[in-house]
């Protein structure tokens, strides 16, 4: 018989302690996790994962996406921030690459995801392979990345100006501190991200896009916080919505925005959003002395839907969802597009006659402003011009 001492094998109770997080670790890994929580950089890991050593440029990244290269790049920011993808500049381009770490947790979430719950290579799968890629992750805080060569002033982008990154990153900042108390930052950065990918699908040319943006997200977060009782409708609210939002939406917004002033909420916005507004558009307003030059096409969205009291669509009204308490009018104005400057007069009036006698009397508690209108007449101009919006 062995009368030698066992050593006596640790309690349930003890085995638990052992096992469990530290609050502060746990938090930490919390955060981590959070940014994996997106499918967007999901799938940007699981594509840098499946090009191994040979790594991935943010270019390339994009075009499997159908997204935009600041857009990928934001994202690719935040893995290399949480310790999951490293970047190496080569040459003109910075290269991605996804660590061991990175590698061994893909192949864990891949068997969360198959039918049977196993994962590709069992010797990394099971809640023991988690925990190590958990481990790893939390002393990961401060990934090594390799040093980017020094660039002159001549080859680096202008501050703020160039950069569309930097640019988006200020405008987040500002709508992060013009609806706090509202949203969320992450809400803010969701909103705006996806409003500049909306904005770039149709841009042409970008030098303004970021500020396009600023605007564009702006009206959907207010339409938001409106639609969710978050801010009182103080006024009534007015979408215009026609195919490409350069024509019909676009004159009739600047219109009603003419005639009634501050007194109504107005928007506008198109089902397949053009990359800017028609130039023969914007030469007909000019003529009753409305510029449109500062205008730009926007696309229909839900919540700026869903926020209107009155949706007025030209050419469009299946594109639009329908809500219930939203008054729907349907205009069969003609596109403006191609025609000649007599026609178009012809469209802008037509809207305007509309607006007088269809929306007005409903929308505001008085007329239209005399002076506003007296101004107008004052500025003359060739017969037949349209000016002053004959009635």
């Amino acid at each position: 018989m062995n009368d030698a001492p066992r050593t006596p094998s640790p309690s349930p109770s003890a085995a638990a302690a052992a096992a469990r997080l530290p609050a502060a670790t746990a938090r930490r890994l919390a955060r981590q996790l959070k940014d994996l929580g997106e499918p967007v950089r999901l799938r940007l890991l699981s594509i840098v994962v499946a090009a191994g050593g040979e790594g991935m440029c943010a270019g390339a990244l994009a075009a499997a996406f159908d997204l935009t290269k600041p857009t990928v790049s934001h994202h690719l920011k935040v893995l290399g921030e949480a310790g999951l993808v490293t970047g190496e500049r080569c040459g003109t381009q910075i290269i991605y690459r996804a660590g061991p770490t990175a590698r061994r947790l893909h192949t864990i979430l891949d068997g969360f995801a198959r039918p049977d719950g196993q994962a590709a290579e069992p010797g990394d799968g099971g809640h023991g392979g988690l925990r190590r890629v958990l481990d790893e992750l939390g002393v990961a805080e401060q990934p090594e990345r390799p040093a980017e060569p020094r660039r002159t002033t001549a080859d680096r982008p202008l501050p703020g100006l160039l950069d569309p990154e930097d640019l988006l990153d200020r405008v987040q900042e500002r709508l992060t501190i013009r609806f706090s108390g509202m949203f969320s930052p992450e809400t803010v950065q969701r909103y705006l991200r996806e409003s500049y990918e909306l904005l770039a699908r149709s841009a042409t040319v970008t030098p303004h896009l970021p500020t396009l943006t600023e605007r564009f997200a702006a009206e959907r977060l207010t339409a938001v916080a409106r639609r969710d009782g978050i801010v009182a409708r103080s006024l009534p609210e007015v979408l215009f919505v026609c195919v490409h939002n350069a024509g019909r939406s676009q004159m009739a917004a600047a219109l009603l925005r003419h005639l009634a002033g501050d007194r109504v909420q107005i928007r506008s916005a198109g089902s397949a959003p053009a990359a800017g507004i028609d130039p023969m558009v914007e030469a007909i307003m000019s003529e009753v002395g409305i510029d449109l030059r500062t205008e730009f096409p926007k696309p229909l969205t839900d919540e700026i839907v869903h926020s209107a009291d009155t949706v007025v669509t030209m050419g469009c009204g299946d594109a639009c969802p329908v809500y219930p308490g939203t008054r729907y009018l349907d205009w069969p104005t003609p596109d403006p597009a191609g025609q000649g400057a007599a026609v178009v007069r012809g469209i802008r009036d037509d809207i305007d006659t509309r607006i007088r006698t269809e929306l007005l009397p409903g929308l505001l508690s008085r007329p239209p402003d005399p002076d506003r209108e007296a101004a107008t007449r004052r500025r003359g101009g060739p017969p037949g011009s349209g000016k002053g919006f004959p009635r």
